[in-house]
């Protein structure tokens, strides 16, 4: 799920991420196989750090296996230490007691001291070797698995690395926006916050694959956390649940090739055509095209991060979804159907209550209206269950950590997160303002039925209401007491349901305060601006700009363009600003069929200006979302990438976090749902980002 805390990331030849290996003694083998059961790992005991390469039915015998230190800015990624697997696939390091030693063996290492590599991220990666188990020289350059085991300094203790294609394909899924294919590296900017982002994605990857044995992993129950900032009652948990074999059949088309004698067998010749490069300016790293894919790990990028396979127009899921061998191929159980597309879901479902003084009896997850992402890339949800709606949160590690119930109403959006991470949402005829620190929630009265909410980076915070106007409550981040709300349009339209501040304030945001945008649930959105003219609504003016259709979503990007959905027309508009007004460039409104979007509701803009939208109606057996790049062309197929109802149903609400994941929320629902990495990680929450120079770009 979220990403979170790793030293920041960029790798080797080769490198990317995989499992967090566990401190304990581990059984291995052919795992994940229901035709082998796992033997026992033979150097859990006599060394530091160890681990087992399998692909598909067989050990990998004879790969070179080398460990890293992923790199941190400005230093480059270093090899720490290399050896080879045994005729049981099986490998080892040792480490050295002393950091800053120079190694004895090949096999030994020492953590670095070294100003801008101290405490790295330690990853291994596997390359080759005889694939077949049949004793021969075979040596498959196209077999490529990987793996994490931890910050350098945390691997006093023995540790065991199972690498096998299942735990490859949940490393790259929650991992993809992080690696670069043309020097097979991750990487990352150095900052704090992204080394907190990455070192989570270990969450994510425990949640698909088993780190332990291989195997692809099923339900894990999520219980309430205790402690720290938590504020829920301990009985609260929730299940997470992948999306039913995806991971299984990304893996069976990986053993397709790994399972040869060589690069150049027919799979892997076939899958490498198959797997195109994604466009350019689709993922975190690719201002320019990539190169056609030489190995399992590149061609498996390719697929997540170009999820239809598609070049000049023609999809090529078909020919690698052959490739799988349905329910014969060794990783079980695998979809025998061929999906929409390649991307990957887990659903998070809870039917508990949160049974509290504070928490009240409504559900932790009921109806969720609107989802924000705090800095830490924790994510807080504001359900609309009427009369007992609550403000929860679920923690970057997937667990659930606060449920309060607000007021008597159930929210309409909220979860918003303003530049001293309060959140804030609105309830009945209240905005409410949470302090995770002091585990205190403050109501400000409004006075009117609150609809939307949002933030700026001064710590004034604006909601709006279904009689046309919009309020602010200035330096309600930082007010001891309630403010009283200040109205400042009341021409905003009869359903301003979303709200966001611009950046116009950036570089001296006391100087120049944002302008707030808003939709209006008709054809046109307000451009609310500071402004002394003599027409100003207690410093405010509102400028009225037309879009096509009536407008529900919207989001801006870090060059100040604005984004609107429709949900009559399917249109979304792009507004950009040229000789002191808004229009649309070329290419916009999108309006076109081939990105499957349906009744588009939130709007949310990824790192490199994607269109992320969920789709409301889709029907009732299955839901989508839909994604279009900024050309803009469709990057989603017709149907939108689409899921069971029990995974997208009436969609209504999604938001991009710091790690590329997709989050939404559909009507009346008792579940959230993550799509793992699809999208162009976004640095949050937007209101920080005004703050510190970082607004709505790539983390």
């Amino acid at each position: 799920m979220i990403g979170n805390y790793f030293a920041q990331l960029t790798a080797s030849k080769r490198s990317a991420l995989a499992l967090l290996a566990s401190c304990a003694i581990f059984t291995a083998g052919c795992s994940n196989m229901t035709s082998t059961a796992p033997d026992t790992n033979s150097f859990s005991t006599a060394a530091t750090l160890s681990g087992r390469v399998h692909g598909g039915n067989q050990p990998v015998v004879g790969a070179a296996v080398q460990l890293w230190y992923a790199g941190q800015a400005p230093a480059a990624p270093a090899l720490a230490a290399s050896t080879t697997t045994d005729s049981t696939g099986a490998f080892s390091f040792t480490k050295d007691a002393t950091d800053g030693e120079t190694p004895t063996t090949a096999n030994e290492f020492s953590c670095p001291t070294v100003s801008g590599t101290t405490n790295p991220l330690v990853y291994v990666i596997s390359e080759g070797g005889n694939t077949l188990n049949d004793g021969s020289s075979a040596n498959n350059t196209a077999a490529v698995f990987l793996g994490i085991y931890d910050v350098c300094n945390n691997l006093g203790t023995p540790h065991f690395l199972h690498l096998s294609e299942a735990t490859t394909a949940a490393t790259m899924v929650a991992a993809q926006q992080f690696f670069n294919p043309a020097f097979d590296t991750l990487s990352a900017d150095g900052t704090g916050a992204q080394k907190i982002i990455v070192e989570n994605l270990k969450n994510t990857i425990a949640l698909l694959a088993n780190v332990a044995d291989g195997s692809v992993a099923g339900t894990t129950t999520l219980n309430a956390a205790t402690g720290g900032t938590s504020n829920i009652n301990s009985a609260v948990s929730m299940n997470a649940t992948p999306e039913p074999g995806k991971i299984s059949l990304l893996a069976n088309i990986m053993a397709a090739c790994v399972d040869n004698a060589s690069a150049t067998a027919t799979p892997c010749t076939t899958l490498f055509n198959a797997a195109v490069p994604p466009v350019p300016n689709t993922t975190t790293n690719n201002p320019v095209s990539y190169a056609k894919a030489k190995d399992t790990l590149q061609a498996l990028f390719y697929m997540l991060t170009n999820p239809t396979s598609t070049a000049a127009g023609t999809s090529n899921m078909n020919t690698i979804f052959g490739l799988a061998g349905g329910l014969s191929g060794p990783y079980q159980p695998a979809l025998n159907t061929q999906p929409t597309d390649w991307t990957v879901a887990i659903n998070y479902n809870s039917t508990s209550t949160c049974g509290t003084p504070t928490g009240g009896t409504g559900g932790f997850i009921s109806g969720p209206a609107d989802i924000g992402i705090d800095n830490a890339d924790n994510l807080w949800i504001a359900n609309s269950q009427a009369s007992t709606g609550n403000l929860v949160e679920i923690s970057a590690a997937g667990i659930p950590t606060v449920c309060l119930q607000v007021g008597s109403g159930g929210s309409k959006s909220g979860g918003v997160v303003d530049i001293n991470g309060n959140i804030w949402t609105g309830a009945g005829n209240s905005v409410y303002r949470y302090n995770p620190s002091l585990k205190t929630m403050l109501a400000m009265p409004a006075g009117v039925a609150v609809l939307g909410v949002t933030t700026d980076g001064n710590g004034n915070i604006y909601f709006s209401s279904t009689n046309g106007s919009l309020y602010e409550l200035p330096n309600g981040t930082a007010a001891p007491s309630a403010v009283t709300p200040v109205q400042i349009s009341s021409t905003v339209g009869t359903y301003p349901i979303r709200l966001m501040p611009d950046f116009q304030g950036e570089v001296n945001k006391v100087a120049n305060p944002s302008n707030i945008w808003v939709s209006s649930g008709a054809a046109f959105v307000s451009e609310v601006s500071p402004s002394t003219s003599g027409s100003a609504m207690n410093g405010f003016v509102t400028a009225p700009i037309a879009t096509s259709g009536s407008s529900y979503g919207l989001s801006i990007n870090q060059i100040n363009s604005v984004f609107v959905s429709a949900m009559d027309t399917n249109a979304v508009t792009s507004l950009v600003l040229h000789s002191g007004s808004y229009a649309a460039p070329t290419g916009w409104p999108f309006t076109a069929t081939t990105a499957g979007i349906a009744g588009p509701t939130a709007i949310s803009i990824d790192g490199r200006s994607n269109t992320w939208l969920p789709n409301n109606t889709n029907g009732t057996s299955t839901g989508s979302i839909s994604e279009i790049s900024d050309t803009p062309t469709a990057t989603s197929p017709s149907t939108g990438f689409q899921r069971p109802s029990t995974y997208l149903n009436s969609s209504r609400i999604l938001v991009i976090d710091q790690a590329g994941n997709v989050w939404v929320a559909g009507d009346g629902a008792s579940f959230i749902t993550e799509i793992v990495g699809a999208a162009v990680p976004l640095y949050q929450p937007y209101s920080m980002g005004l703050t510190n120079g970082r607004y709505q770009a790539i983390p």
